[in-house]
């Protein structure tokens, strides 16, 4: 989630703010559980879903953001730009935690439904508070549908740096380690510890560090206009989405239609998302170069009012994350005290998707998203400390 992403020439790729953005209305609509909406997004026509899209995203905005500071300033200098928005992810990571563990908890006891908390895993706070808090503030405890952020602090914090540092010195180095380490969290089952998950992290960052790494990869040759159109290398692109799209059989959700499969769905074994299957990256890298070269970075689309809608929420892309995790939660709650209807179901999510698509309005004509009243005095502290970040910013 690289802030303030330019791309690489006089004007901006709108490309990314339109994906990025398409993908948090995504992850919006799948985080409301039994959404009926949520059987028309990626994740039913693939093997990837919204997740990919958006990390291999942001290893590509990454290098707009923040590759010149790394080169024109060092290593200090760029860390220090990409530590800054570590915290605010931060920051916003515990304020979500907060937020939707009130919610949550008073939603089970108005209406007395337990799972509420329950499923969620923020049950765990009333019956070991100490420890849940301590660990929540490590990372090691993350309730459901709130474990994506800390992907992003670990990789932004510890992976992304040194992939930056290194790109312009030696980028395939940078791919070799990145596949081996992948392949060595595969091959051996290595994670991170978490509290609620004896096998580790929804989201392992061992494993996910490829898709980051790969965006960041593509971004770097990109901007030096090394990337050659191949024909044959679309037609294998389509080729394995239509495969793909074949496998996981949509239509299989259509009445009549459940064993209308061409494959067997257990044809390729475990298609594991904790550890980023290689079907999965091969996924997202497909629709990624299909993409790439497809669409313009300006098309002229992309400045129609929707698209240029569904793009500031792409620029805008924590506070839109955040309360767009908020909202889904909140869809849930009436859905589940109201019935599943299918007109209450299509108004959960349009009121949904144009509060996140006015809120990222309101953002774009205030400017930089991120400049809340409440961070102004902890961007001013670190600031101070580190002389030279603050004209870099500027």
């Amino acid at each position: 989630m690289p802030k303030s992403v330019a791309s690489s020439g006089a004007q901006r790729d709108l490309r990314i703010d339109f994906f990025r953005g398409l993908a948090l209305i995504f992850i919006f609509i799948d985080h409301v559980p039994d959404n009926v909406l949520a059987k028309f997004t990626l994740r039913n026509f693939g093997f990837a879903d919204a997740a990919e899209v958006f990390v291999l995203l942001a290893g590509f905005s990454a290098v707009l953001a923040y590759s010149r500071t790394f080169e024109g300033h060092g290593f200090k200098a760029g860390f220090g730009r990409v530590f800054d928005r570590v915290r605010d992810i931060y920051i916003w990571h515990l304020a979500l935690i907060v937020v939707c563990s009130i919610l949550l908890t008073w939603a089970a006891h108005q209406f007395g439904h337990y799972p509420y908390v329950k499923n969620i895993g923020v049950n765990l706070f009333g019956q070991d508070p100490t420890r849940s808090t301590v660990y929540a503030g490590l990372l090691v405890f993350q309730p459901n549908s709130l474990n994506i952020l800390p992907l992003y602090i670990v990789l932004m914090l510890f992976w992304l740096p040194f992939v930056l540092w290194l790109l312009p010195r030696n980028p395939w180095q940078a791919l070799v380690l990145s596949v081996g380490l992948w392949a060595a969290a595969n091959l051996l089952s290595a994670n991170l510890p978490s509290m609620q998950h004896p096998k580790g992290w929804v989201f392992n960052p061992l494993a996910w560090q490829l898709l980051i790494t790969i965006g960041a990869l593509t971004a770097h040759f990109y901007r030096k206009g090394e990337i050659p159109f191949s024909r044959s290398l679309m037609w294998l692109a389509v080729g394995y989405l239509g495969f793909a799209f074949l496998y996981a059989a949509p239509w299989t959700q259509i009445p009549g239609l459940e064993k209308a499969r061409l494959f067997s769905p257990d044809m390729l074994g475990n298609i594991d998302k904790t550890y980023a299957s290689p079907w999965r990256v091969l996924n997202v890298v497909a629709l990624g170069y299909l993409a790439l070269f497809l669409l313009s970075p300006q098309s002229q689309w992309l400045s129609r009012a929707l698209a240029r809608g569904i793009g500031h929420c792409g620029r805008h892309s924590l506070e839109i994350f955040g309360v767009g995790t908020v909202l889904s939660f909140v869809g849930w709650i009436a859905l589940v005290e109201s019935g599943y209807g299918l007109a209450l179901q299509i108004l959960v999510n349009v009121v949904g998707i144009a509060i996140l698509l006015g809120m990222a309005w309101g953002l774009s004509k205030r400017g930089s998203g991120m400049d809340w009243g409440w961070a102004q005095p902890a961007r001013r502290l670190f600031a101070e400390r580190r002389p030279g970040l603050a004209q870099l910013q500027a």
